[in-house]
């Protein structure tokens, strides 16, 4: 059992998806298995350790509709349907368990193995599958203890894998060694090679294990002249070189495999070819990728090799756009989305990626930003690669739209997620995106944080990879420019030019190559009718001298042509430096009349923000000079009514207040954050009443940031309401909750709710009618806040204040 990524993952174990005739095109048995584990080896691959292998094995099993017992069952099947497996594969688990009592010897054992491999590798991880799978295999150890050995070396590499999954590695390779032992001992040398190639697969990429055990089940597959379990072996020592970025080894292993491959009359080589042109495009040699990309579209020959089409469509359009062909790659990543939906979403979803990338490159930005809305709402993101992809692509698109706090939000969403990212699994992709990011905390100013992701970038990038290293040190180039770093700028740029001029000269070399082969063909065709006959040859002389002659008297004119070019050229080049000289001249004017322009500005935005500041400070001391003023003449009152009344107004103050005071001296001078002035706001009004503690003040508050122009209306109808809760709902020292909540309702309201257990309201009040200056003044603020005020009994009473959120 493995966790599946995908839905198409998901659905591959469905009833009867088996039972019509295969579409691999074989009829050998070994070049089906071998179709499945190519298949799966390149979908586990390029898929980033986001589909593993178990899960990836079953894609081509419900494509090329071939049993998913196939690649598992090898030692005890030469590829014929059980009536077991054929339930099996039908779906019918219940039925296949009742055909078990009715069996005995081999074909028991048999149906227990099929039962344990279905448990075993079925998708998900529930414990009671395991548990299912573990009660079949004990009874298959028991019983091949009285059967061919066959049976014990089949059911202890099933153990292995059993093993493995309920997280005992240690005891599972200990399986597998059994296994091997006891086959090399009754002299089944395939059996042995196969326990060795399931124990390298089990073991941690990066392991000095994990490619000896492939090496040596390949050995025993050349001895015994399995081709097709060669192949297998060499594509699982081929992950690893591309996992450990071992570039060189895994193109001439590539190479190999479409050797290997043509031999066996296997056709489906598309796999092979399309890694060999990924490599070729890291290399720069984009004429090879073209070739590869065209050889490996060549292999999908019937329509279930289509279905994993737009693979190989979105690596045409990945080289195209190096070419700077964008319109072409275009029309490569819309035959990738061509036929995409939500099942299939693991094959295309690459070509949303590449397409939002060449529009960004284009241009055309706002494409690119109606894409992802359209993917986000119909085929959203799941998976850790997906989400962590869509980040970046949302940042590079908000860049380009000047929207810079969108695009760094979401670049720090893709770069935490990438430092929690397999890092068996970091390929091409992580290079370019640190390096584009790294581009923009430059452009906004932020070099110490660019250099950062610059450097963490190159450390993911391989020497093999000409395009990574000439984008790095471009930045690089660019990054010691803006810092004034001109010398090393100048350094920077040359060595990216070197990357560059190489792809170039790799071009140039392959064509020259092509050209004198052709030239030395064509000359020793032409050597050989010369030499039909001595009067021939005498006359082809005689035309050579002369040709020689024209040729000297063309070259002469040639040269002076030439000369004369190079002198126009040179006067041509003097007039365009006096040019450049004076265009320079008035950019540096410019460049220091908008550095004076941007000083005044600045010095300008910060007096701004003093005098709102200043102006914030001076209504807090107006308010609280008010609020002595009042406190004063409330001691000279003697009616409890007025008191109340001046208490009550101090309260009101009071909140006021506190929003300037905070205003004042928090950095942000327009928003109020609520949780922490909600929370300030009832401590005050708490502590302002005796109450012996018998009240509890629970909050639930967003976290949500106010315009001031709200901030003062609702912390007043937050004032009224606590206050009336302390005075009228908890009488005779009764204790008491009040419950203020402040969240979001719907995209453009928020929703206040002040809530008591106390006695709530009396029978029959109208609160609309209700003649109190609290109500009316709560009314009139949930009025100004283009709300509305509702105040019921709900086991005591309940304040509610719907409004809309402020746009400014």
């Amino acid at each position: 059992m493995r966790l599946v990524f995908g839905s198409l993952a998901l659905s591959l174990f469905a009833a009867g998806a088996y039972a019509q005739p295969d579409l691999s095109g074989y009829d050998d048995v070994a070049k089906k298995r071998l179709l499945i584990r190519v298949t799966a080896q390149y979908i586990h691959t390029i898929s980033q350790g986001q589909v593993d292998m178990d899960s990836a094995i079953r894609i081509p099993c419900k494509v090329y509709r071939l049993s998913p017992l196939l690649p598992y069952n090898e030692g005890y099947s030469d590829g014929t349907p059980s009536p077991g497996s054929r339930l099996i594969d039908a779906g019918n688990i219940t039925e296949a368990r009742s055909l078990l009592s009715k069996l005995r010897g081999e074909a028991r054992l048999r149906l227990l193995l099929e039962l344990g491999t279905y448990y075993v590798f079925k998708p998900g991880s529930d414990r009671p599958d395991l548990a299912n799978a573990s009660k079949y295999i004990q009874e298959a150890l028991t019983l091949s203890e009285k059967a061919p050995v066959r049976w014990k070396i089949e059911s202890l590499i099933l153990q292995g894998h059993w093993l493995h999954q309920s997280g005992r590695p240690e005891e599972s390779q200990g399986m597998f060694t059994q296994a091997e032992a006891l086959a090399r001992h009754a002299g089944n040398a395939l059996a042995a090679a196969r326990a060795a190639l399931n124990a390298g697969e089990l073991t941690r990429y990066g392991q000095p294990e994990r490619v000896a055990r492939f090496e040596k089940a390949l050995t025993v597959f050349k001895a015994i002249h399995a081709k097709e379990k060669e192949i297998e072996a060499i594509s699982q020592i081929n992950i690893e070189n591309f996992i450990t970025k071992k570039y060189d080894l895994a193109e001439g292993l590539l190479q190999k495999i479409v050797q290997l491959q043509a031999a066996i009359h296997f056709r489906h080589q598309q796999y092979p070819l399309d890694a060999l042109s990924w490599l070729a495009y890291r290399k720069g040699a984009l004429t090879n990728a073209l070739a590869y990309s065209n050889r490996s579209m060549a292999c999908l020959a019937s329509k279930a090799d289509s279905v994993f089409a737009p693979y190989f469509y979105i690596r045409r359009g990945v080289v195209y756009d190096r070419l700077f062909k964008y319109p072409e790659a275009l029309v490569w990543f819309d035959k990738g989305l061509a036929t995409k939906s939500a099942e299939t979403k693991l094959i295309w979803y690459r070509s949303v990626i590449g397409k939002v990338g060449v529009l960004n490159l284009m241009g055309r930005w706002q494409e690119a930003l109606a894409l992802l809305k359209e993917m986000q709402r119909d085929y959203p993101p799941d998976s850790y690669f997906e989400k962590m992809h869509f980040a970046y692509l949302l940042g590079i698109t908000f860049e380009n739209l000047k929207n810079f706090p969108a695009a760094e939000r979401n670049f720090n969403v893709f770069l935490e997620m990438a430092d929690q990212f397999p890092i068996d699994y970091i390929f091409d992709e992580f290079p370019h995106a640190y390096f584009n990011i790294s581009s923009f905390y430059r452009i906004i100013g932020k070099t110490a944080r660019s250099r950062e992701l610059l450097e963490k970038g190159r450390n993911f990038a391989s020497t093999f990879d000409i395009l990574a290293n000439d984008n790095y040190y471009y930045n690089l180039y660019k990054l010691d420019s803006t810092e004034g770093n001109y010398l090393e700028a100048i350094k920077n740029l040359n060595l990216s030019y070197q990357f560059t001029d190489s792809v170039f000269s790799y071009e140039q070399r392959k064509r020259a190559e092509e050209l004198l082969v052709k030239y030395e063909a064509e000359k020793k065709d032409k050597s050989i009718k010369l030499l039909d006959s001595q009067n021939q040859l005498e006359r082809v002389r005689a035309e050579q001298a002369h040709r020689t002659k024209n040729i000297t008297l063309a070259g002469l004119l040639l040269l002076l042509i030439i000369v004369l070019l190079l002198l126009n050229r040179y006067l041509i080049k003097q007039r365009s430096n006096r040019q450049l000289e004076a265009n320079q001249r008035e950019l540096d004017q410019k460049n220091t009349f908008l550095e004076t322009l941007n000083a005044e500005q600045d010095k300008l935005l910060k007096e701004k923000e003093w005098l709102i500041k200043e102006v914030h400070h001076r209504v807090k001391n107006n308010l609280q000079m008010v609020t002595s003023l009042l406190y004063s003449q409330s001691v000279y009152l003697e009616d409890d009514a007025a008191i109340l009344a001046v208490k009550d107004s101090l309260r009101r103050m009071q909140a006021m207040s506190l929003i300037h005071q905070k205003l004042y001296q928090d950095e942000n001078t327009t928003t109020i954050s609520m949780p922490e002035y909600i929370a300030d706001l009832a401590r005050y009004l708490h502590e302002s009443f005796d109450d012996g503690g018998q009240i509890t003040f629970r909050q639930e508050i967003e976290s949500l940031e106010l315009d001031v122009s709200q901030a003062i209306p609702l912390g007043l109808i937050v004032t009224e309401s606590i206050v009336n809760a302390i005075k009228y709902a908890f009488l005779n020292g009764k204790k008491g909750t009040v419950c203020i909540e402040l969240k979001h309702d719907g995209p453009d309201h928020l929703l206040l709710r002040i809530a008591d257990n106390g006695i709530g309201l009396p029978p029959g009040l109208d609160t609309m009618q209700h003649n109190s200056l609290g109500l009316e003044l709560m009314q009139g603020l949930a009025g100004q806040l283009n709300g509305t005020l509702a105040i019921e009994n709900n086991q005591g009473v309940q304040v509610t204040v719907r409004f809309l959120v402020s746009n400014r």
